[in-house]
């Protein structure tokens, strides 16, 4: 089972995904992948890689404050 969670593309960057699979959570960004994960650490993972999407796209600046 791979089933698609949530999905973020950001122009002229690379799409962050989250999965359901059948050994937990999956979260990919550009070529890389995370998987085996529980929810949680899912949640966490695709925040950050959204993140750092953001700030390379100069929309982010690290000093402002989180978001969830």
């Amino acid at each position: 089972m791979l089933q698609l969670i949530a999905k973020t593309e950001l122009n002229d960057s690379s799409t962050v995904e989250m999965f359901r699979t059948n050994f937990g959570y999956a979260v990919r960004y550009g070529l890389e992948v995370k998987s085996n994960m529980t929810p949680e650490l899912a949640k966490r993972e695709y925040a950050a890689c959204i993140r750092h999407a953001l700030t390379c796209a100069g929309m982010f600046d690290e000093g402002q404050e989180e978001f969830a």
